[in-house]
């Protein structure tokens, strides 16, 4: 899949951190800013202007008030960005990244979706081993749960940057190794895109492992097909997905329009640089964010554009970048 097919334009970011980005950082974006988060060798939150400029960073220790192995994700309220430790208390911070308050939220889980200021829907993913349901939703106070956990399955908990998507005034969801695409609307989750792999689908795979080790022996297996849990709306006719197949990431295109299911390796930049994007971290109002380090730039340096080189910092390697991709209408 090639940007010039898809986008209506693109926009590459280089953001300088005080110290090389590890890892692929979580890209959160507010009306007025971008945010980096960073678990690694360091655990870090950056706040970054709309063209890129660092404008104050929070390293996190593990002695602090908020212990940096029990920060489980950061998630955005209007212009405040939150912290959350350990899967259900929240720490917000200002627009100055100036400490503001604490807040319990009413789930304990691995990924909460914030919709607005009454409805949250949150993915257990199972950090919370009392919970017999995957999927929580709280809404103006009200409580409701849905997809059973299927505990006769391993504990394997998916780290995963976009199980949630809004599509269609609706919200869109995907699982590691469940192959539907659900969508939550007035009446809950119903399934809308079933993928048939057939032989090459997992199955009862699962149920067969016991510990990490046979979880890796399963991963290095590379025989099986299976969504790993991204899913991403486009627009009103339109939803991407990853797709795994024998160990290699691929992306799905689903046009309802066109009722055609389309795989791509990946999205190759044919506008500005020449990078391969391969999947986004999110999507937000027609628009694609990919997460891109400065060391995949360098390796691919003799294959990019001389205009993009040209647009480098000279110190271009330790640095990060994001790609901000406006969509076509379909």
């Amino acid at each position: 899949m090639l940007v010039s097919e898809i986008g209506e334009s693109l926009e590459i970011l280089e953001i300088q951190t005080k110290y090389p980005i590890s890892g692929t950082p979580t890209i959160l974006k507010s009306d007025r800013y971008f945010y980096l988060f960073e678990q690694g060798i360091v655990t870090s939150l950056h706040q970054v202007s709309l063209d890129g400029k660092v404008l104050k960073s929070i390293d996190f220790g593990y002695e602090d008030k908020l212990n940096a192995d029990a920060i489980t994700q950061v998630i955005l309220k209007e212009n405040k960005i939150g912290v959350v430790s350990r899967g259900n208390l929240v720490i917000w911070f200002d627009e100055n990244l100036e400490e503001l308050e604490e807040e319990k939220l009413p789930f304990m889980a691995n990924f909460h979706y914030l919709i607005n200021e009454n409805r949250m829907i949150s993915f257990n993913n199972r950090i919370d081993d009392q919970e017999d349901f995957d999927i929580l939703i709280q809404e103006s106070g009200q409580t409701k749960k849905t997809l059973h956990i299927r505990k006769d399955e391993y504990n394997f908990v998916y780290e995963s940057y976009s199980p949630f998507s809004e599509w269609n005034s609706h919200v869109i969801f995907s699982q590691a190794f469940n192959d539907t695409i659900y969508v939550w609307d007035k009446e809950g989750f119903r399934p809308l895109i079933h993928v048939n792999f057939g032989t090459n689908a997992v199955a009862d795979r699962l149920k067969q492992i016991q510990h990490p080790l046979d979880m890796l022996a399963f991963f290095n297996e590379k025989k099986y097909h299976y969504l790993p849990g991204e899913v991403y709306g486009l627009d009103a006719n339109r939803v991407l997905f990853q797709i795994n197949e024998k160990g290699n990431r691929k992306l799905g295109l689903m046009n309802f329009e066109t009722k055609e299911l389309s795989v791509y390796p990946g999205i190759v930049d044919n506008s500005i640089s020449n990078m391969i994007l391969y999947f986004p971290q999110f999507a937000k109002d027609r628009e694609l964010f990919f997460g891109i380090s400065g060391e995949q730039i360098l390796e691919k340096y003799d294959r990019i554009p001389d205009s993009f080189k040209h647009r480098l910092s000279q110190d271009y390697a330790e640095s990060f970048f994001i790609y901000r991709l406006k969509l076509k209408p379909s």
